[in-house]
């Protein structure tokens, strides 16, 4: 049986993620929960299912630790091949996104992520940044430009990296990890990892990839 790694990042001071529905049931049937933090400090091993675990590098941003996890599982995830990331606000609420996880595992899936349920383009969504005061419009304008000179086209679609189902030792999904790593800090240098996942996406063309079935999520 190949464990699947469902795991979180919690930022410091901010609550711990919901427990999982049903952990323990399914814990024994091949799922592991990891939360990671920035610093453990005087946190216990665990917090309900989920197992607290230290980044194994951290920087001073804390915006980019909390991408550190999301966009490089291979770097913080020893002994598993497979892993379904969470954001710290994503809560399991029922069975059937194990199920779900184990039918792509079975099938050999190398990546499934979601589509966003409003936004349909990233440039829609660099709108949104800008214009919700999360980013300098000198940053949204560098990550559209480049974005622009590369061809992408709206009709790319957008996905909701809230949730991310992957082989990240696979070669190709490897390929598109650090690919999508160096476009956010070089080409973006934003913490909004959404700005250049599309892009990474469709610009590793090794990689086949399909949507996921969201139902068992609570997606804020």
């Amino acid at each position: 049986m190949r464990t699947i790694a469902i795991y979180t990042f919690k930022r410091e001071g901010e609550p711990m993620p919901a427990q999982p529905y049903n952990a323990l049931y399914w814990k024994a049937r091949g799922f592991d929960f990891i939360c990671f933090v920035t610093r453990k400090g005087d946190l216990p091993d665990f917090d309900g299912v989920w197992y607290i675990e230290e980044l194994p590098i951290s920087w001073k941003d804390e915006g980019l630790n909390a991408v550190i996890p999301k966009i490089n599982p291979q770097s913080v995830l020893e002994g598993y091949d497979y892993s379904l990331w969470l954001d710290s606000s994503v809560a399991i609420t029922s069975d059937a996104i194990y199920e779900h996880c184990k039918q792509l595992q079975d099938r050999g899936v190398l990546y499934a992520g979601i589509k966003h349920r409003t936004i349909h383009s990233v440039y829609s969504y660099a709108w949104k940044v800008w214009r919700e005061g999360k980013e300098p419009f000198k940053v949204v304008r560098k990550a559209v430009g480049f974005l622009i000179r590369k061809g992408l086209l709206p009709a790319a679609g957008f996905h909701d990296t809230s949730v991310m189902f992957r082989c990240h030792e696979n070669e190709a999904v490897l390929e598109f990890d650090r690919w999508w790593w160096e476009c956010l800090l070089t080409r973006a240098g934003s913490h909004y990892d959404q700005l250049m996942h599309i892009f990474a996406l469709v610009d590793t063309p090794s990689l086949k990839w399909e949507y996921m079935d969201p139902s068992g999520l609570d997606i804020k």
